[in-house]
Order: C-alpha cells, then sequence, then structure tokens
C-alpha cells in the first residue's frame, strides 16, 4: 500500500521509487478496473460515480478511471507518489483531485465519492483492528450517502502453505522484474510474511532491490466480526472478475462490498 502512517507496515522498498512501483504494476490495471466497474454497476448508487482511492500511490487505477470518463480522487502519505500521479493525471485538466492523507488519520478534504475501493491486499498493511476501525471510520466520512467500498483481500485458510508470485514489467528500455514468496503464519500468529525481490534492468546495468514486510491475516470470521465492529455490513463478496460468490465459499482473493450503517 503507498502510504505511511502509525499502525502501518508498507515495506518500503517500490514504495519509494514510483516510477519502478508504476512500471511493475500498471500491466493488468484495466482488467482490474473492469471488475470495479461492475461491482459498482451492480451495487453503488447510480452512476455518474466519483471513485475514491486511498492509499492511492502512483494513481494507476485513476488513471484508467478517469480516462474513461469518471470523475475520482485518492489521498496518499508519500509526497513522491502523489507528485507521479498527479503528473500522470495532468494530461485531463479537471475530474480529478489529490490530497496528502495518511491512510487511517483524519479524513482528507476531499468531495464525496459513490465508490471507495482499495485492492490487492493493502487493508492488510494495518497491523491491528484499531488501525482498521480507524481506517473504516475515515472512508466512511468521504462516502457520499448510499456510498460502497470495495475492499480486495486474500481471506486466511489455516490450510495455506507458502507461495510465490513473479511479476514482469517493461517502459522504453526500462525492465523490471518482481519475485515475493508469502510465508503463512506460525505458532498462532496472525502475521503473513511477505519477501520481495526486485531486478531492475536499465541500458546502464542491472540493480537489485530486497525487502520484506508483514501483512496482517484474516479469517473470515474474523473479518466479519471486524466490520461490524466498525459500524460496517458486508453488502456482497465478488471474485476477481467482479461475479457474486458465497463470503464463505473458497478462501482466494475477493473483493468485499461493505457500507456504512448510518
Amino acid at each position: 500500500m503507498p502510504g505511511e502512517a502509525r499502525g502501518i507496515d508498507d515495506g518500503g522498498g517500490f514504495y519509494r521509487e514510483p516510477l519502478l512501483y508504476d512500471v511493475i504494476n500498471t500491466p493488468g490495471t484495466a482488467g482490474e478496473v473492469d471488475a470495479l466497474e461492475r461491482l459498482a454497476r451492480r451495487y453503488a448508487p447510480p452512476a455518474p460515480w466519483r471513485w475514491l482511492e486511498p492509499g492511492c500511490g502512483t494513481g494507476r487505477y485513476l488513471r484508467v478511471l478517469r480516462g474513461r470518463g469518471h470523475a475520482v480522487a485518492g489521498y496518499d502519505a508519500l509526497p513522491g507518489m502523489l507528485d507521479y500521479a498527479r503528473a500522470r493525471l495532468a494530461r485531463w485538466p479537471d475530474g480529478w483531485a489529490l490530497a496528502a492523507g495518511t491512510f487511517c488519520g483524519a479524513a482528507p478534504d476531499l468531495p464525496p465519492a459513490e465508490v471507495a475501493f482499495c485492492p490487492v491486499n493493502s487493508l492488510r498493511h494495518l497491523r491491528d483492528d484499531e488501525a482498521v476501525i480507524a481506517h473504516l471510520g475515515q472512508v466512511a466520512r468521504l462516502l457520499a450517502p448510499g456510498g460502497v467500498y470495495v475492499v480486495g483481500l486474500d481471506l486466511h485458510a489455516p490450510d495455506a502453505v507458502p507461495d510465490e508470485d513473479a511479476w514482469t514489467g517493461a517502459r522504453g528500455r526500462l525492465q523490471v522484474r518482481q519475485v515475493v514468496q508469502y510465508l503463512p503464519p506460525e505458532g498462532g500468529s496472525r502475521r503473513e510474511r511477505v519477501i520481495v525481490q526486485v531486478v531492475v534492468r536499465r541500458p546502464g546495468g542491472e540493480r537489485y532491490h530486497g525487502w520484506s514486510y508483514d501483512l496482517r491475516t484474516y479469517t473470515d470470521a474474523q473479518w466479519s466480526a471486524l466490520i461490524a465492529a466498525a459500524g460496517w455490513r458486508r453488502v456482497a463478496t465478488a471474485d476477481d472478475r467482479g461475479r457474486p460468490v458465497a463470503p464463505d465459499g473458497p478462501l482466494t482473493y475477493q473483493y468485499e462490498i461493505l457500507r456504512p450503517d448510518r
């Protein structure tokens, strides 16, 4: 999650280098936005929508959404990320707003949004229930009446085993390869260890990056209890293409569609 505050483990790394982050993460963004739009059509108030992304980073989702004609807003704690996002959004003279703001601090000054979203396990960077509750309160204050919050996360399976993902990205003569290993919690812990290795290739040579951080784990029961304690309710659960699924189905990456009780 591009953004930092008390209660967050961001792991450093890419969050300090916006260009590298954008190169490795932008491929596939349009398909993810397809799923988010599908969910908005089903669960959000009638269009037009303003979209809000906490911890927006380089603005890769906001760029795709703005290019499709949506009004967008986002916030992030890292000035370098916000500068990069503003520069890439500058091709559109209006219809977007960015602000400085931490992921679980005071709500930044942004217009109300009908759809807020937090994909790819970003919420799991928050270290404890108190931080998540603070964050959900922040988002609730930024939602328009009837608005929804779409959270993308992997729920924890007790029989989870170590796993690995790899991504590559390129922009011009810059090439980036990332390998990520996931080590399940041990001994009753709720911390999944994430180990990241990156190779950056430019015409002048190669550079290696390596770092690690933890993601907090949630079973379905723990997640359900937490959102209820924060004053939210689960509207629906969907798969990574935005298709509804049973909330107690196979544990995998999913979208949780939430609405505050107010």
